[in-house]
């Protein structure tokens, strides 16, 4: 290769001042947190079973100030009842940069049958054809956010 194929050849630190000047890892504001979830439809649930923690994917829609889902009669329902205190986490990478979301709070289950159509015109939608009566709400009670930039 000659300097007429590659005219500056040592000169590679251009192509990466701006990702330098970019830290590794960066705190999310709340808002920003919350820019996240809105557009996030899978995360998983943290859930504790007596000693033992669960952690369940689900599908979810967020009005920007709580998080719902839906959820099949059984063991995660169960779980939400003897101890309502969970964590929802999102997470998404694209390109060069990667963000986290967590989210801790409490979960309720919704039975007002107006709650529940309001929930269900935010376009929360099981994804597969099981039976999923159970809606449920978490409330935040603090949530924390932040972005990765990945590669050296």
């Amino acid at each position: 290769m000659s300097n007429a194929e590659h005219p500056h050849p040592m000169n590679i630190a251009h192509e990466h001042d701006d990702a330098s000047q970019v830290p590794p890892i960066t705190e999310l504001s709340e808002q920003e947190s919350w820019e996240l979830l809105k557009q996030a439809r899978f995360a998983r649930l943290a859930t504790r079973d007596g000693d033992e923690i669960d952690i369940t994917p689900l599908n979810i829609v967020t009005d920007g100030e709580k998080i719902f889902f839906r959820s099949a009669k059984g063991t995660k329902v169960l779980h939400l009842q003897l101890n309502p205190n969970v964590t929802v986490e999102i997470d998404r990478a694209a390109g060069s940069q990667a963000h986290s979301v967590v989210v801790r709070g409490t979960a309720e289950m919704i039975t007002d049958t107006d709650r529940i159509a309001y929930v269900e015109e935010l376009g929360l939608r099981p994804w597969l054809e099981t039976e999923k009566i159970e809606f449920v709400e978490i409330t935040p009670t603090r949530i924390t956010g932040r972005a990765f930039r990945l590669g050296h």
